[in-house]
């Protein structure tokens, strides 16, 4: 008999899994206000008194819980990082899965994330 480091867990233990990345995704921000749109097609970037960003050829890096999606376009770096959890937007009554963190171009937005059909069945802000 192993030691118990060695030993295998019982077969009726709990499995860690990790979220699925895959699909759309939702992000926002407020303070100031931004958006993240990830679709199969690319992120899509939105500020006000911006223009909106689409990127194309996104990448997903799943490091355990977190997700990161990440694309370039008109030598612009865009990222979004998704971590579970639950998180409110401050402005209303809807409840978000994830937190969520933008990186547009080296600045920093934090703000929350979640499935579109997940949003769909919460109130309008």
């Amino acid at each position: 008999m192993g030691s118990p480091a060695t030993q295998a867990p019982p077969a009726d233990a709990p499995t860690a899994v990790a979220p699925d990345y895959a699909g759309d995704f939702d992000a926002l921000g407020t303070e100031p206000f931004w958006s993240v749109k990830v679709r199969s097609a690319g992120l899509i970037v939105s500020r006000p008194d911006h223009q909106d960003i689409a990127t194309t050829g996104t990448t997903l890096e799943v490091m355990g819980e977190e997700a990161l999606f990440r694309a370039r376009t008109d030598g612009q770096d865009f990222s979004l990082r998704l971590t579970p959890g639950e998180c409110s937007d401050g402005m209303s009554d809807r409840r978000y899965d994830y937190l969520a963190e933008a990186r547009i171009d080296g600045l920093i937005l934090k703000g929350c994330a979640s499935r579109p059909r997940d949003l769909a069945t919460q109130p309008r802000p």
